[in-house]
């Protein structure tokens, strides 16, 4: 093969390739904005389920709202949600927030 014919199929083959290359950039694009709205959706759903069912079982006590001892006999109040076993989500203290602030 002669030298002319091996730089056209060279520089040939290198547009290829840079097309491709645009090609998939929009694909990436495409995927990163389905990504974008995706997470927007599922916090959007998290929202509204704060809005729906503002309080969740207590990490400490499981939603028993006691604190046991050792022995499991005796027991007192859980200390971080004072013996009713319910906790505020924290998206439902981002939402009383911002409703605090808006509201002064």
């Amino acid at each position: 093969m002669s030298d002319s014919a091996y730089s056209v199929l060279l520089g040939s083959l290198g547009l290829i390739i840079a097309a491709s290359e645009l090609a998939q950039q929009p694909r990436e694009v495409v995927q990163v904005a389905v990504l974008i709205t995706a997470g927007l959706v599922i916090v959007a759903f998290y929202l509204l389920a704060c809005v729906i069912w503002p309080y969740a079982n207590c990490t400490r006590c499981a939603g028993d709202g006691k604190s046991r001892s050792l022995s499991g006999k005796k027991f007192r109040n859980c200390p971080r949600c004072k013996g009713t076993g319910r906790r505020r989500r924290i998206g439902r203290r981002l939402l009383d927030r911002r409703n605090n602030h808006r509201n002064r």
